[in-house]
């Protein structure tokens, strides 16, 4: 008998490990007109939809993360990756150590960070993480608008913010975004990132999307909106 192409788990066995329907049984309105407005952008792009992606989050039900601790998490993200691009050992060191950004670090990208020699996988996972950097200072007001679902972000831009704005300034000169914003970007990001795994599933893809790039995106933004209360080193990116 042939492999089902999506595993039968009922929302029940999901619930509390993945997003459902059954964590918001009354969608609010703006839940519903969230759902409604993203499916319609996703589908404007001429790739797959599906009406039984659950509503996200409603804005009433979470705590935003402050300015300082997005400030944060950028710099921690911007080390990593400079150093998954292949800046030395020694130099990251010392940027860590001048910046005094130690204890920003996610216990696996201290790892990373403290690792001499490091494999090319390692290299590649931290420096895709640029994609959530792109996220985070959009959140922070740095960038007025992420790029396309298929256009990788301006890594030179994003790096430039972060050292023209070292310590405090990066979140003192910050205009965040409110939580309205963030997860109407959420559940663009979400919906974007299931079409993406529906076409990989059936073997096609689309110009309009690229997976790898919609999933930093997903995660970053799942962060942000505190999605299951995972920390950075577990979010995890469901559809």
């Amino acid at each position: 008998m042939a492999s089902e192409k999506y595993p039968s788990v009922s929302e029940a066995a999901l619930k509390g490990t993945a997003r459902t329907n059954l964590d918001s049984p009354e969608p609010t309105e703006e839940q519903l007109k969230r759902k409604a407005k993203y499916t319609k952008l996703v589908a404007s792009l001429n790739v797959p939809v599906t009406e039984s992606l659950p509503v996200i989050e409603d804005s009433k039900s979470i705590q935003p993360r402050s300015a300082e601790e997005i400030a944060k998490r950028a710099v921690a993200v911007t080390v990593a990756a400079v150093k998954g691009e292949g800046m030395p050992h020694d130099e990251v060191m010392g940027i860590v150590k001048e910046w005094g950004v130690i204890s920003y670090f996610s216990p696996e990208e201290l790892q990373f960070i403290n690792k001499p020699n490091v494999t090319d996988q390692e290299r590649l996972k931290f420096s895709w993480r640029y994609e959530g950097l792109d996220v985070l200072l959009w959140a922070l007001g740095y960038k007025t608008d992420l790029p396309a679902p298929n256009q990788i972000c301006d890594v030179k831009d994003d790096v430039g913010i972060i050292v023209e704005n070292k310590g405090v300034l990066l979140a003192k000169n910050s205009k965040l975004r409110s939580m309205q914003e963030i997860l109407d970007m959420a559940d663009y990001y979400y919906r974007l990132h299931w079409a993406a795994i529906e076409l990989r599933l059936n073997g096609k893809s689309s110009e309009a999307i690229n997976e790898e790039i919609i999933m930093e995106r997903h995660y970053a933004l799942n962060w942000l909106i505190r999605y299951m209360n995972q920390e950075w080193d577990d979010i995890s990116t469901d559809t």
